[in-house]
């Protein structure tokens, strides 16, 4: 998606919102609150403020951007800020530049809990409202946000960092104090010299508040009615930033949608079936009239294949070799080892064999029903577990094989 073909809306100074319906208006209409927006056709994306999206600048290590990524989620975790990646995910990041050995990043984050009023289902993408503005070189951004007092500072014109500090009555000195805090912070992550000033963004500002920050701040500071759009700001390569709440709605608008155009498709599907019914009802008819004298016809052979198919299951014990009751001794007696087993009783009948015996210990009458199942003729058999019982030190046990 490309911004230049969606409606954008961001926040006032107020509670109110601008809307965007081009990135090089100048200025954009007023509303109270997004559902008031018709987008026409078009693309919604919101800018967040401050209090619903973070935006946190860091500077990191080049690598690719598989692995830069999984930094960036371990980087958040150590701010206190849960990263959730994938189909689900609540962040965004921005390389901003890069050298041989680092990369700048920007990363917005989505607020949790998420505000309900700005969960609307017809939204296409969200992200922080400053980032779709061009934010001056090497200047400090103080702006107010429905109500909020914002610090925010720009890489090469676009967002790196912001943050809110206040609210819209803050005072110059506590403004001043923030400046320098944010300043010291800022020349040690890109640069000694960094910031070489101040933008104050609004038509609320008291007059006289540049010279007062100018002085307890000793950096210039400029006062402009609003920032302009970022006209060479490109999103067609960004994955879609949504909140959990709206990739649900949306998911669950589009399993609707679906299940209302298989409905309409079944329906259409179920009256051209009606023109055929009466004439398959007849049809239908006719051969169950043939079926059931055929099945009349069959049944007495079919009686007569299944009793003989039961005569030779049961048959089976005495003319397949395999289970033969002294085929099935033989190859019991190879399992015994030299010594320590003793059978006292081997008996077959029908589908079962029942061996009785006495062994060594209870781990060796163990043992030797374990290589019963494993054996390729008795495995054939399902061989119960012996309960062996110690008596006059040896261990006598009994085990049941039942045919599969």
């Amino acid at each position: 998606m490309s911004f230049a073909s969606a409606t954008l809306l961001l926040p006032s100074p107020d509670t109110s919102w601008r809307v965007w319906k081009s990135r090089l208006a100048a200025h954009g209409e007023s509303v109270e609150h997004p559902t008031e927006v018709k987008a026409q056709g078009k693309p919604l994306v919101i800018g967040l403020p401050a209090a619903a999206c973070r935006t946190i600048g860091l500077v990191l290590p080049n690598t690719d951007h598989a692995v830069l990524e999984q930094i960036i989620i371990t980087q958040m975790e150590r701010r206190g800020l849960k990263l959730q990646g994938g189909e689900e995910r609540n962040f965004r990041w921005h390389l901003l530049t890069q050298t041989a050995s680092t990369a700048t990043v920007s990363v917005d984050v989505l607020a949790d809990p998420f505000p309900e009023d700005l969960a609307l289902t017809q939204i296409s993408d969200y992200t922080a409202a400053l980032r779709l503005l061009t934010l001056p070189a090497g200047h400090l951004v103080i702006a107010e946000e429905s109500g909020s007092t914002v610090l925010a500072v720009g890489y090469q014109g676009k967002l790196y960092h912001s943050h809110i500090f206040g609210t819209a009555s803050i005072s110059g000195e506590e403004i001043a104090h923030e400046i320098v805090l944010s300043q010291l912070t800022l020349d040690a992550e890109l640069g000694q010299g960094f910031i070489t000033g101040v933008t104050l963004v609004g038509t609320s500002w008291d007059r006289g508040i540049g010279e007062e920050l100018g002085t307890l701040t000793g950096l210039p500071v400029r006062v402009v009615p609003q920032l302009p759009p970022n006209a060479e700001l490109d999103a067609r390569t960004w994955p879609r930033l949504l909140p959990a709440t709206v990739r649900s709605a949306q998911k669950r608008a589009v399993n609707r949608s679906k299940w209302l155009r298989f409905s309409l498709l079944g329906g259409l599907l179920m009256v051209a079936l009606v023109f055929l019914a009466f004439a398959y009802l007849t049809y239908l008819e006719r051969t169950a009239a043939q079926l059931t004298a055929d099945v009349e016809d069959t049944s007495t052979p079919a009686a007569l294949v299944k009793k003989t198919a039961e005569q030779w299951k049961a048959l089976a014990p005495a003319i397949e070799p395999k289970r033969y009751a002294m085929v099935l001794l033989n190859e019991v007696t190879k399992l015994m080892p030299p010594s320590g087993i003793v059978i006292r009783e081997f008996e077959v009948k029908d589908n079962e064999i029942d061996i009785r015996g006495e062994a060594r210990d209870t781990q060796m009458a163990v043992q030797f029903v374990e290589d019963l199942q494993k054996h390729p003729v008795l495995s054939r058999y399902t061989w119960t577990k012996p309960q062996p019982t110690v008596k006059d030190k040896t261990a006598q046990f009994r085990a049941q094989g039942k045919a599969l």
